[in-house]
């Protein structure tokens, strides 16, 4: 018996001490993996050579969440629904960025993949009048007309959708703003585009440190993770004042796209997003198509941002996929509390 004893208590002291060393193991790991994760958060700045002795802060960048098992879960099923997609042929290429506005959680699927942004940068446009109107208020006051030069060029393109404005009609820089959003009209965006401080909207892309359009070599492209940054400056009015912000996303809020992002939505609740949609044509025939819808779903007491970028041959296609994969966030976004 004194024997077994010796065994059981022997048995004891090595059980307690493999959980001793596993505890400090682990803490030693866990700790490692904070310490790689706290070295990944980066600060976007503004660097403004106006500025001497500030560095203003416009946003955070973060490690992906997906140590979270509802993020890893929610990241899967989408991944799995995309993949589903491309393979029935649906889908040639798709991409989620999903970020947790209050909390800073994000993950991703195929999130780094870029595309062509077309109406999405209307956005960037808004924000360069805006923070020029933060020094001019009257600048969203004065007019613009609209001509027969603008309208022709729009037209050159067959697949453009065509301007809902009036030619030889004036229109408010406020109005055009809200037509080039709300309508996604093609002809305000010229317009507007036309008479911009070229020097305002270059400074957006700089502070950001995103690639300028105008340096592009061939086609603009961006991915949905990095276009993420123009809303999360709106929302957190690092970039804007707080009444510019508050003015843009109301505005964004306005937006008539209802098929993609807010179709997989409850009917009350709030979106501010911009959708934008890409041709790529041979002559006039149709190659492929892209849609996106990016935007800041307003889910009561905690918003998120989505961004959603997809390509494909059929565009009602991509409307439905844009659709259910908003819903698969925001079905799984209850559980993430």
């Amino acid at each position: 018996m004194r024997i077994e004893y010796k065994i059981i208590v022997i048995v004891l002291i090595s059980l307690v001490l493999g959980m001793v060393v596993g505890y400090f193991i682990g803490s030693i790991y866990e700790r490692g993996i904070l310490v790689q994760n706290l070295n990944m958060i980066k600060p976007i700045r503004e660097h403004n050579p106006e500025y001497k002795f500030i560095s203003p802060l416009l946003a955070y960048v973060i490690p992906s969440a997906e140590q979270s098992d509802n993020l890893i879960s929610l990241k899967n099923n989408i991944s799995n629904f995309i993949n589903a997609k491309k393979v029935k042929g649906d889908l040639t290429d798709a991409s989620l960025f999903f970020y947790d506005l209050n909390r800073g959680r994000w993950i991703g699927v195929n999130e780094q993949q870029k595309y062509s942004p077309a109406s999405m940068l209307k956005v960037v446009i808004m924000v360069s009048y805006f923070k020029k109107a933060e020094t001019n208020p009257n600048i969203l006051n004065e007019s613009l007309a609209y001509t027969n030069t603008v309208d022709d060029l729009i037209k050159k393109d067959s697949f453009n959708a065509l301007s809902g404005l009036k030619i030889n009609k004036s229109y408010s820089i406020l109005q055009l703003i809200e037509k080039m959003i709300i309508d996604s009209d093609n002809g305000a965006e010229i317009l507007l585009l036309q008479n911009i401080d070229k020097s305002s909207l270059d400074s957006i892309y700089s502070v950001l440190n995103i690639d300028n359009p105008d340096d592009a070599i061939e086609s603009f492209v961006i991915s949905p993770r990095t276009y993420s940054l123009f809303f999360r400056i709106i929302y957190s009015a690092t970039y804007l004042n707080r009444e510019m912000s508050e003015r843009a996303l109301d505005i964004l809020s306005k937006t008539n796209f209802n098929e993609g992002i807010t179709a997989g939505l409850p009917t009350n609740i709030i979106t501010a997003h911009k959708f934008g949609e890409y041709v790529t044509v041979t002559g006039n025939e149709l190659r492929s198509v892209e849609l996106h819808d990016c935007g800041i779903v307003y889910y009561p007491t905690n918003p998120y941002f989505v961004c959603i970028m997809t390509k494909g041959g059929d565009i009602n296609k991509l409307k439905a996929a844009i659709k259910n994969i908003s819903n698969l966030v925001y079905q799984n976004y209850g559980s993430l509390k």
